[in-house]
C-alpha cells in the first residue's frame, strides 16, 4: 500500500506527468525510432518547403527585374518623344509664331512692354497669347516675361478675379528665370530652352499636374541680350499615363518615378503626394531596389523601384497554407506511427528522392501513392504542392509571354502608324526645307505661303484627332483661303468673323472645307476679279450659327435641286455621282451633332450662294449613331 500511494502522489506532483512520459519513452524503443523518423520527416519537409520558397522567390524576383528593364526602356523612349514634342512646340512658336498664326505677337509684346498697358493693349496681349496657346491641347498656360518679371500671362483655366491664382504670381521668381535664360543664351551652347520643375500643380485646378518650359525670343537674329522669354505651361497627364506603364501587372511591389536634376521627385506613379520629395531619401526610407536610366538630355533620371520585401511577403503568403498542411499531417503521423513504423521509411525514401529531383530542377516527377494512411497522404500533399508550384510557374510564364506579345504588338502597331505617316512627314519636312531656302534668299512672301501650306498639311494628315475645336477649324480655313487667294491673285477676297467666346465649340475636322472649295471652284468660275467669300460664326441661343456665303455666279435650277436633295439625304450624291464632298461632310456632321443639327441653303444665278449651319452641342460619344471609330 505504501508503494502504490507513493506512486499516486508522484503522478500528482508538479512535473510528475512529464517524468512519467520520459520514463515511458526510455522504456519503449518505438518512441526513439518514432522520434527519429518524425524529426527526419520534419526536416526534409522543411528543406523542401524553404528550398521551393527560395526558388519561387528567386524566379519571381528575376522575372520582375527582366520585365521592368524592358518596360523601362520602352517608357524612356515614349517620355523622351513626348518631351521633344513639348520643346518643338515652344521652339516653333518663338521662331515662327507670326507666320504660324498670322498675328503680330512680337509687335504686340513690344507695344505692351513700351508702356501702353491700357485695356486695349491688355486685350490684344490676351488674344495673342490665347491664339499661341491654341497650338496644342497640352498647353494650359502662356506667359511672357522680361528682366522685371511677368509682362502678361494667359491661363486656359481662368476663373473669376476674386478666386483666381495666377500661374506666375511671384515677379522675382519670373525675373530670376529670365536672368537664367539670358545667361544660358549668352553663348553658343545648345539647348536654349529651360525646363522648370515648379510649379508642379495648377493652382486653379486641383490635382492637375503641370510642367513649365521657358523659351527665348531672339534679339533680332541673335540670342545675345534676349528681350523676352516665353513661358509655356503644359499639362503632365500624358507623361503620367506613360509613366504608369511601369506598374502594369504588379502595382503592389513596383513603382516608377522621374527624378529631376536637383534630385527631387518630379512625377510618381503613386500620385502627387510624393512630388518634390528627395529621391534618395525616399528610396532609403522604404528600402527599395532601384533600376534607373537617364531620361533624354534634360538632366532627369527615370526610375523603376522594386520592393523586394513585398515580393517576399507575397511568396510567404502563398506558402503559409502549405506549411500549415504539413504540420497537420505531421501530427496525424505521430498518432499512427506505432502501427505504421514498419512502413514509414518507404514514403520517406520516396520523398527524399523527389527532393533530390527538385533540387536538380525537375518538378514534373510525382511520388507514386502505394497506400492510404497518413504518411502516404503526406506524400500526396507533397505531390499537390508540386502541382501548385508547377501551375504557378506556368501562370507566371504565361503572363510573361503575354506581356512580351503585347509589347511586340504595340511595337508593330507603332511601326505601322509611323510607316503610314512617313510620306506626310516627308512632304512637310521638304516644305520646311524649301521655306528655309526662301527665308535665306529674302523671299518672305514665299516663306509665309510655304509655312501656311505646311500647317494645312500637318492638320490634314493628323489621323489621331478627328474631333477638334472650332478655333482650330477656323485657323485652318483662314490659311486655306489665304493660299487660294494668293494662287488666284485678284479673283476673290475673303472675310472671317468669328465670336472668340465659341473657340472651344466641338466640331469635326475639315467639315467646312468642301463648302469653301465649292465657292472657289464653281462660284467664281469665269470671274477674274471681284469675288468675295464671307464666313461668319456667332452664338445663337444654345447653338452656334455658321454662315458661308459668296457673291459668285450661283447655281442653275438643276444643280440647285440636286444640292437640296443631297442636304436632305447624302446618299443621293453617290447615286447621281455629284457633290460627293458635300454629301460626305453632311453625313459626318449629322452623325456627330445628332438630330438637332440643321443646314440651310440659298442660291440665285448671278448673285451667289450661301450655306447656313446650326450646330448644337454634340451628344456624348457613346450616344452617337454610326460615327466611325477614331
Amino acid at each position: 500500500m505504501g508503494q502504490e500511494e507513493g506512486r499516486e502522489q508522484g503522478w500528482r506532483r508538479p512535473g510528475g506527468v512529464l517524468s512519467a512520459l520520459a520514463v515511458y519513452a526510455r522504456s519503449h524503443m518505438w518512441c526513439t525510432f518514432a522520434g527519429v523518423i518524425v524529426a527526419a520527416v520534419l526536416m526534409m519537409l522543411l528543406i523542401v518547403m524553404f528550398y521551393m520558397r527560395a526558388q519561387y522567390y528567386g524566379f519571381l524576383l528575376e522575372t520582375t527585374y527582366t520585365t521592368e528593364q524592358a518596360l523601362l526602356d520602352s517608357v524612356n523612349e515614349s517620355l523622351t518623344t513626348a518631351m521633344e514634342d513639348y520643346i518643338r512646340i515652344g521652339s516653333n512658336i518663338c521662331v515662327d509664331v507670326d507666320a504660324l498664326t498670322d498675328t503680330n505677337l512680337r509687335g504686340t509684346i513690344d507695344e505692351f512692354a513700351a508702356g501702353d498697358r491700357g485695356a486695349g493693349a491688355k486685350q490684344r496681349m490676351k488674344n495673342a497669347l490665347r491664339i499661341t496657346g491654341n497650338f496644342s491641347n497640352m498647353i494650359v498656360g502662356v506667359a511672357v516675361a522680361d528682366q522685371d518679371g511677368i509682362l502678361y500671362q494667359y491661363d486656359k483655366y481662368e476663373v473669376s478675379n476674386n478666386t483666381r491664382i495666377d500661374l506666375w504670381d511671384d515677379q522675382s521668381e519670373a525675373a530670376a528665370i529670365f536672368g537664367r535664360m539670358r545667361e544660358l543664351n549668352s553663348g553658343k551652347q545648345i539647348p536654349r530652352y529651360l525646363i522648370l520643375s515648379s510649379p508642379h500643380e495648377h493652382p486653379n485646378v486641383s490635382g492637375k499636374g503641370i510642367l513649365s518650359i521657358a523659351f527665348p525670343f531672339r534679339n533680332g537674329f541673335s540670342y545675345q541680350n534676349i528681350p523676352y522669354i516665353l513661358l509655356l505651361t503644359f499639362q503632365t497627364s500624358s507623361l503620367e499615363e506613360i509613366l504608369g506603364q511601369l506598374t502594369a501587372g504588379h502595382l503592389d511591389y513596383v513603382q516608377g518615378y522621374i527624378e529631376d536634376e536637383e534630385g527631387r521627385i518630379l512625377l510618381h506613379t503613386e500620385g502627387r503626394a510624393l512630388i518634390g520629395e528627395d529621391a534618395q531619401r525616399y528610396q532609403e526610407k522604404r528600402h527599395l531596389t532601384d533600376i534607373a536610366v537617364p531620361l533624354g538630355g534634360y538632366g532627369w533620371t527615370l526610375h523603376a523601384v522594386i520592393d523586394e520585401e513585398r515580393i517576399l511577403a507575397k511568396v510567404d503568403a502563398s506558402y503559409q497554407p502549405i506549411l500549415l498542411l504539413y504540420f497537420v499531417a505531421l501530427l496525424v503521423v505521430l498518432g499512427l506511427l506505432l502501427w505504421a513504423c514498419s512502413r514509414t521509411l518507404q514514403p520517406v525514401y520516396l520523398i527524399s528522392e523527389s527532393i533530390a529531383k527538385v533540387r536538380r530542377g525537375s518538378t514534373s516527377e510525382r511520388i507514386p501513392i502505394l497506400g492510404t494512411h497518413e504518411i502516404w497522404q503526406l506524400a500526396d500533399s507533397y505531390n499537390r504542392m508540386l502541382d501548385a508550384i508547377s501551375l504557378a510557374n506556368q501562370e507566371v510564364e504565361r503572363e510573361h509571354a503575354q506581356m512580351i506579345e503585347n509589347m511586340l504588338m504595340k511595337q508593330h502597331a507603332e511601326r505601322e502608324a509611323l510607316e503610314s505617316q512617313i510620306n506626310a512627314h516627308f512632304i512637310c519636312n521638304t516644305i520646311n526645307a524649301i521655306n528655309y531656302e526662301a527665308i535665306d534668299s529674302g523671299n518672305y512672301k514665299v516663306s509665309v505661303l510655304l509655312k501656311k501650306l505646311s500647317n494645312i498639311l500637318r492638320y490634314t494628315f493628323d489621323q489621331k484627332h478627328q474631333n477638334v475645336y472650332m478655333r482650330q477649324e477656323i485657323v485652318w480655313i483662314e490659311q486655306y483661303l489665304y493660299l487660294q487667294r494668293e494662287r488666284l491673285e485678284t479673283v476673290f477676297d475673303y472675310e472671317i468673323e468669328f465670336d472668340p467666346d465659341y473657340d472651344n465649340w466641338p466640331c469635326r475636322k475639315l467639315m467646312l472645307q468642301p463648302f469653301v472649295e465649292n465657292s472657289i471652284s464653281h462660284g467664281f468660275e469665269g470671274m477674274r476679279e471681284g469675288g468675295r467669300i464671307r464666313i461668319c460664326g456667332e452664338g445663337y441661343r444654345e447653338f452656334l450659327k455658321i454662315t458661308i456665303e459668296d457673291n459668285g455666279c450661283g447655281m442653275d435650277e438643276g444643280r440647285r435641286t440636286v444640292i437640296r436633295q443631297i442636304l436632305e439625304n447624302p446618299r443621293v450624291a453617290r447615286e447621281k455621282e455629284v457633290g460627293i464632298g458635300i454629301s460626305n461632310v453632311i453625313a459626318r456632321m449629322k452623325m456627330y451633332y445628332g438630330e438637332a443639327f440643321q443646314v440651310a441653303f440659298e442660291t440665285e444665278e448671278g448673285k451667289g450662294t450661301s450655306f447656313t449651319f446650326i450646330l448644337p452641342t454634340p451628344p456624348p460619344e457613346g450616344e452617337r449613331k454610326g460615327e466611325e471609330a477614331e
